[in-house]
């Protein structure tokens, strides 16, 4: 599935290079699984990029949850450093992992207020077509947060590999997806999702963490990107861009 839409995709690296954006991430691991070239690929052009990590995931790997969110955080930094964000370029909303929730206004307000502070080109998000109910809500809160500014959205792909339909729902919904190169940045990538052994497994039968066959789908020529349609008119009461 990822080589087909690799086929049918539109390479967009040139224009996207130059194009600042905020990456929005429901737990660390995913920016960078998601996005990590086109985050490198942007900084190296001076193009600037803005992180917002929206929970703690504190619920993966099982154990204390203070725990976990301490050793997660240390692993973004970790990554962070690898991708070449500073402490500066990143916002960490404080929701808890595993409870997100595509209608909530304190979300969607949260999202907002990011995006108004950073008035960035484009928005990249995970999809609403994502199995994994953090991921879709936070797509959900995200489009939510956009409408009436005019700013692109943009949905990478996470866990819709396990399931195909998925991707395919998307690309009926979205239309051709677009690619951002990932030629001379595989190696990096690679070292900044290295730097989060909490998720990845060592074997496919480990009983938690990323499987190594499933991170194959991120080590691709391409990252990918489907389009995603927002509301022209201004949103909610929640959302602090109304008026602008």
């Amino acid at each position: 599935m990822r080589a087909a839409l690799a086929c049918v995709g539109t390479d967009v690296t040139a224009a996207t290079t130059a194009r600042s954006c905020v990456v929005i991430a429901p737990h660390p691991d995913d920016e960078t699984l998601g996005a990590g070239a086109t985050i490198m690929r942007k900084v190296d052009a001076g193009t600037a990029v803005h992180l917002v990590v929206a929970t703690d995931g504190s619920k993966s790997p099982t154990g204390d949850p203070a725990a976990v969110a301490a050793t997660r955080a240390g692993e973004l930094a970790s990554a962070c450093a690898v991708l070449g964000l500073s402490p500066g370029d990143v916002t960490r909303l404080p929701f808890v992992d595993a409870e997100l929730d595509g209608g909530d206004d304190t979300l969607v307000q949260a999202i907002a207020e990011v995006v108004l502070a950073q008035r960035p080109d484009d928005v990249l998000v995970t999809a609403e077509t994502d199995p994994h109910e953090d991921h879709a809500a936070l797509g959900a809160a995200t489009r939510r947060a956009l409408a009436g500014t005019g700013i692109r959205l943009l949905a990478y792909p996470i866990w819709q590999f396990e399931r195909p339909a998925r991707l395919v729902r998307q690309w009926r919904r979205s239309g051709r997806p677009e690619l951002v190169s990932t030629r001379g940045y595989r190696e990096r990538k690679a070292q900044a999702v290295a730097t989060y052994p909490s998720q990845v497994a060592a074997v496919d039968d480990a009983v938690e963490g990323i499987k190594p066959s499933y991170l194959r789908n991120f080590r691709g020529t391409y990252e990918l990107f489907f389009p995603v349609a927002v509301d022209d008119r201004p949103g909610n009461a929640a959302n602090p861009m109304d008026g602008e």
